[in-house]
């Protein structure tokens, strides 16, 4: 897609809808390193290829991958927030924005187009980059894994907290699942080739792929 075919639908777009994991940070090595650390306790050992593979899914959905059978709410919940504190510590000293996510914001603010955070994420992970960065007030809202259900439902609710209509949005994501929720809710998504390949997203139906935010200024 030419650049002169890009730019239209981005600057017509009315908010900016942005993943967290993978997108507004680059953190997919750090949350491998913890998987890693936390499948051996369990006496599970998850390979590279499946936790880069099940990416964008829920905490939930690993964590019954790892046992082996399915978990009740509270026990997947114990472990989730076990494996996130093993995140939080290991990706602490590295904590950054990703290449290019701040001059696009500021380029957004500047356009008038609002911009949220869409990610599912749990709460404390979201806090944890936010506050961390300083960049909480960047966005008008910031929706994570505890307000919705199922994952279109993620970008929807971002969109309504806005006020803005599903097709006046952009979404920026990395996951497969992302690009398909956000196909799902009626969104253009633009898509980071930071946890899949540009194969992959593109085979998804992602609008654009780019390697980082910096192809898109």
């Amino acid at each position: 897609m030419t650049s002169e075919k890009i730019l239209p639908w981005l600057k017509r777009a009315k908010a900016y809808l942005f993943d967290m994991d993978g997108t507004l940070v680059d953190n997919l090595a750090y949350h491998v390193q913890a998987y890693h650390i936390f499948s051996r306790r369990y006496g599970h050992e998850l390979t590279d290829a499946q936790i880069i593979g099940w990416t964008g899914a829920t905490n939930r959905y690993f964590m019954e991958r790892i046992l082996g059978r399915p978990a009740s709410a509270d026990e997947a919940k114990r472990m989730e927030d076990e494996k996130e504190v093993l995140y939080r510590t290991l990706y602490a000293p590295h904590l950054a924005l990703a290449p290019g996510a701040r001059d696009l914001l500021d380029r957004a603010h500047r356009a008038g187009i609002v911009c949220a955070v869409a990610s599912g994420a749990p709460t404390q992970n979201i806090d944890f980059v936010l506050d961390g960065l300083r960049i909480r007030d960047e966005f008008a809202a910031v929706v994570d894994a505890s307000q919705y259900e199922p994952a279109p439902d993620c970008f929807l609710t971002a969109a309504a907290k806005i006020g803005v209509a599903p097709q006046d949005c952009v979404v920026f994501e990395d996951a497969v699942y992302g690009v398909q929720a956000a196909h799902a809710a009626g969104m253009r998504v633009v898509a980071l080739t930071t946890s899949s390949p540009r194969a992959t997203l593109e085979a998804a139906s992602a609008d654009l792929v780019v390697t980082s935010f910096k192809d898109i200024l």
